[in-house]
């Protein structure tokens, strides 16, 4: 078996592929997205990285990667999981085993993750303009009528033409 290199890990490494294969096959969804976060460091030879498997359905299947490829950590829709099962990298049989009891689990807690989440409430919070000051309100008011008094002065002005043109027009005839 290659040697693992933490470094190295990515969403094209063959150990993901395989991940994601099984977590397919087992939940029977595909898997939408897989995040790979960057190195954390663990103390002075420890380092770690976190894989994040979200599935079509919503949920999600986090691990926690040592640098010799074992899972320290689970994740199922970010709540920490305990280990059931030692998943090590260098006993693969056993890594996958751990892994498609975790992929189990993933697929009968959807029914209780749909239930949850069609009952969360979106709250879409209302930008709200500040309310203009009342001197602001006033010049506002003192706008607003000085363009309405033009518009009825000119409305006068053209009527008053038209009577013009009516009264000369009476006159003439």
């Amino acid at each position: 078996m290659a040697k693992f290199v933490l470094a190295e890990l990515a969403e094209s490494h063959p150990l993901v592929i395989k991940i994601r294969e099984v977590l397919e096959q087992a939940t029977k969804q595909k898997v939408a997205l897989i995040i790979v976060d960057k190195m954390i460091k663990r103390g002075p030879d420890q380092a770690t990285k976190k894989i994040t498997f979200s599935m079509e359905e919503g949920q999600t299947l986090s691990f926690v990667l040592r640098t010799d490829g074992d899972v320290v950590q689970h994740f199922m829709n970010n709540k920490n999981i305990p280990l059931v099962r030692v998943m090590d990298y260098d006993n693969m049989t056993g890594f996958m085993e751990g892994l498609e009891s975790l992929a189990l689990k993933l697929k009968a807690n959807q029914d209780k993750f749909n239930v949850k989440r069609l009952s969360a409430r979106v709250i879409i919070p209302r930008t709200k303009a500040p309310a203009p000051t009342v001197r602001k309100r006033i010049e506002m008011t003192r706008a607003y009528l000085k363009e309405q008094e033009e518009i009825l002065q000119a409305r006068r002005d053209s009527l008053a033409a038209k009577k013009a043109e009516l009264e000369a027009i009476k006159g003439a005839a």
